[in-house]
């Protein structure tokens, strides 16, 4: 399962990566000057509205799916965490 969400860890940020370069820049300037400006004609009037969602979205679920690899990890990989060892060294000191 932990390999699972990795995989699909490395598939959001891949698909979050191609969206914001397909996005058109304010002054349509950044990808436009790489050969880039068809990007509107290609995908409809609504581009900029569709990739703004988009981008949204798939940052909303690369968070989540972080916070879920922080959580879930540290108990695949049979370790603790810096904040679980900070923790068990203040206890050990503390029983001496």
């Amino acid at each position: 399962m932990f390999t699972a969400l990795l995989i699909f860890h490395a598939f959001i940020a891949l698909l979050l990566i191609i969206v914001v370069i397909i996005q058109p820049g304010q002054a349509e300037g950044g990808v436009a000057m790489m050969g880039g400006s068809s990007t509107g004609s290609a995908f409809g009037a609504e581009t900029g509205a569709v990739l703004t969602k988009t981008t949204a979205v798939l940052g909303a679920i690369f968070m989540l799916n972080s916070l879920i690899l922080a959580v879930v990890g540290p108990h695949f990989m049979n370790q603790s965490s810096v904040v679980e060892k900070v923790i068990k060294e203040q206890q050990h000191k503390g029983k001496k």
